[in-house]
């Protein structure tokens, strides 16, 4: 072999192909390529969707500003929440919060922060699906003044406000106004005051100055301390805007059963108590029959209420009753380790209905046919862990037909008489006739219902 051929023979083909590293390194960098230029055209189209999203939301914006504009009725101006508008396939969501400007420094609802009404202003928001996070939510204000003159510098306004159990407003509920007494000076409302709007308000214009009682009305509608109509009292002096404030709802529907913590037909007194306990205070409903079941309609508190069988004694008020009927009131720790919780609350949507346990001491009562029957309340035994009545509590349970009679009572000490009419003079049950079938004790005809639980 010449050296000629020795040299061609190391020296590399000219037609040897491209090796696997430099088809990888080039399919890399196309790749980066790819991915930087379908990266712009993306974020450039989104771009170019957002920003016609965007001027379709100052439209709409605009639009709701010139409708309300056209409204000749300032007080029609109402609130609007996530009103929806589809628009070449996006959706947008418009919302208008319209409050009225006075003439003093402090707001409410309805405008009731004190002094004359003056305009309404509109803060109004459209959003849209898909927008991006850099793009902020269009957002226009604007101010209405009223058309016609709202405010008499010798006369006053009204203005009411009402709020349902969550905090909306309350609409649609009947308004009146009438002088109070003293009037000092207040005379009749000459036109009738509208019906509250969407937001819970109206407004009773160019009132002559004095006192008068502001009531609501609707069927079954409840305030929070469970009237009906619910009234309260408000002075107008001339050239001012008084405001009133209600919470006023449709009645949730409590369906009460009593003593279904233990088995039987158990009978209870004709004229028990029930206590309905709230955030706002306790409310107690009287019953009329002996019935275990009955539906009592109250005010839908969010929170609900604690029932208690019987009438609670709530510390520091004139209510007569008992601290004894309260589960939560037996603090003492029983030797067993058992102690007193407070009831859990129950809660009713306006216009639903909530089952409601109402557990109860249960015990049996024999040698009693042919007689009255009465349980009447006593002061608790040392030992027992009774925290007591404050006053006398008598129940009575009617004509007593069977020989042995299982009843049902609120929590607490009790002695029980029998009489042969309903209003006749009672002598005791003997001790012998009386046996406790929940937690409780029986001694010398002394009977105490203990609420105290180990369990949760």
């Amino acid at each position: 072999m010449t050296l000629a051929t020795a040299r061609r023979s190391l020296s590399p083909s000219r037609e040897s192909g491209v090796t696997l590293i430099e088809v990888i390194i080039a399919m890399m960098v196309f790749g980066f390529i790819a991915v930087s230029v379908a990266f712009g055209l993306i974020t450039a189209l989104g771009m170019g969707g957002d920003t016609r999203s965007r001027a379709v939301a100052i439209n709409l914006a605009a639009q709701d500003i010139d409708t309300v504009r056209a409204t000749r009725d300032v007080f029609g101006i109402l609130n609007v929440i996530n009103q929806t508008t589809v628009v070449n396939g996006t959706t947008f969501h418009l919302t208008r919060t319209a409050t009225w400007e006075t003439s003093g420094s402090a707001y409410a609802g309805c405008g009731s922060g004190g002094g004359q009404l003056k305009y309404k202003r509109l803060n109004v928001t459209v959003d849209w699906d898909g927008r991006r996070p850099s793009s902020p939510i269009v957002r226009s204000a604007t101010v209405i003044s009223p058309g016609s003159r709202i405010n008499d510098p010798a006369l006053g306004s009204i203005l009411v406000s009402v709020l349902t159990g969550s905090g909306a407003g309350s609409g649609g509920i009947t308004v009146t106004a009438t002088p109070s007494s003293p009037a000092n000076g207040a005379l009749p409302i000459t036109v009738a005051p509208l019906p509250t709007d969407a937001q819970g308000c109206s407004y009773i214009l160019k009132v002559t100055p004095g006192n008068y009682d502001v009531s609501l009305s609707r069927t079954n509608y409840l305030d929070e301390k469970q009237a009906v109509v619910s009234t309260k009292s408000v002075g107008v002096a001339a050239g001012a805007a008084a405001s009133v404030a209600f919470q006023y709802d449709l009645a949730g529907k409590f369906d009460v059963t009593y003593a279904g913590n233990y088995a039987g037909v158990t009978r209870i007194p004709t004229d028990m108590h029930t206590t309905f306990r709230s955030t706002y205070g306790v409310f107690t409903s009287p019953a009329t029959t002996s019935s275990l079941t009955r539906t009592v309609p109250l005010h839908p508190f969010a929170a609900g209420y604690e029932v208690i069988a019987g009438q609670y004694n709530e510390p520091g008020t004139s209510v007569v009753g008992c601290l004894s009927v309260d589960p939560a009131a037996w603090t003492t720790v029983a030797a067993d380790g058992a102690y007193g919780r407070d009831p859990s609350p129950v809660a009713a949507l306006p216009g639903a209905t909530a089952v409601t346990p109402v557990p109860m001491g249960v015990l049996n009562v024999a040698g009693v046919a042919g007689t009255y029957l009465k349980a009447v309340s006593q002061a608790s035994a040392p030992g027992t862990g009774d925290p007591g009545c404050a006053e006398t509590v008598t129940y009575s349970f009617g004509l007593i037909s069977a020989a042995a009679v299982q009843i049902g009572l609120p929590y607490g000490s009790w002695r029980f008489t029998t009489s042969s009419t309903a209003t006749g003079s009672g002598s005791p049950v003997p001790a012998a006739g009386l046996t406790v079938l929940t937690r409780g004790v029986s001694a010398g005809g002394l009977v105490t219902l203990d609420p105290r639980r180990t369990t949760p």
